[in-house]
């Protein structure tokens, strides 16, 4: 008796930490390079412990055979990745909104280290990703993260396959929204872009001997920068409602 009841206890924390990894291993902040992965083995691992009596219920029993046992360990770190991958593609906005904001502002050739995606981005992509990650974890929205991964049981239960077809109307729709935010958090700064360069361009015109380029430039990166700077608290709680609302969709309560 105590043997089956170890084995299934077991059995059950591996379902629970194979989903909680799997969908910490990309979630913004915590699944970067700057963070170990020791770091974010221990995490899920102290996690898988805490959520696994609340979903008790949803789990499946322990199988007689290897194969089906690998084969619900593979289902429930496939959801687990889903999520994951969600929680990027919300992300994305601001990779976005950077790109058009470093076009509208002169700065595409400025390049930096974004430790949050541990590869070479544009200056103002990497900072408006920094400070995104930083207001996610301070407001506690990695909390309604977590949330959402424990009512994916009530939602999905013990799923002896993958719902491919929902995952990726889900993955579409999210991908589609992100890229709406993303122009909408740049609309300003793009405005600007536009209004600057077709007036400079009149300039080249009336005043053909001026190096308007030159002169241009530095005036399109400080007017830009001043607009980022004012703009940034709008556009921050912009994102954070649109990172809340993408999460909030798979709450139980809807």
């Amino acid at each position: 008796m105590l043997k089956d009841l170890l084995a299934t206890d077991v059995f059950q924390v591996t379902l629970v930490f194979a989903r909680l990894g799997a969908a910490i291993m990309f979630f913004p902040g915590l699944g970067s390079a700057v963070v170990t992965a020791r770091a974010r083995l221990l995490l899920a691992v102290a996690l898988a412990f805490l959520i696994e009596p609340v979903v008790r219920a949803h789990l499946p029993v322990v199988p007689h055979a290897v194969l089906p046992m690998a084969s619900a360990v593979a289902v429930e770190a496939s959801i687990g990745l889903f999520f994951g991958l969600i929680a990027q593609t919300l992300l994305s906005a601001l990779d976005i909104a950077g790109n058009v904001i470093g076009y509208s502002v002169g700065l595409t050739n400025a390049f930096a280290v974004d430790p949050v995606t541990a590869q070479q981005s544009q200056l103002l992509t990497g900072f408006l990703s920094i400070t995104a990650t930083s207001l996610i974890l301070l407001t506690d929205l990695h909390h309604l993260f977590l949330q959402a991964l424990v009512d994916s049981y009530e939602l999905f239960g013990s799923l002896g396959h993958l719902p491919l077809e929902d995952f990726s109307g889900i993955m579409v729709r999210t991908m589609s929204s992100s890229f709406m935010v993303g122009i909408e958090l740049a609309a300003p700064i793009f405005v600007f872009g536009l209004a600057f360069n077709t007036a400079l361009g009149l300039l080249n015109r009336l005043v053909p001997q001026m190096q308007v380029f030159f002169v241009g430039q530095p005036l399109q990166i400080l007017g830009g920068l001043s607009i980022v700077m004012l703009t940034l608290p709008a556009v921050m709680l912009w994102f954070l409602r649109h990172f809340r609302e993408g999460i909030g969709a798979f709450l139980a309560q809807g």
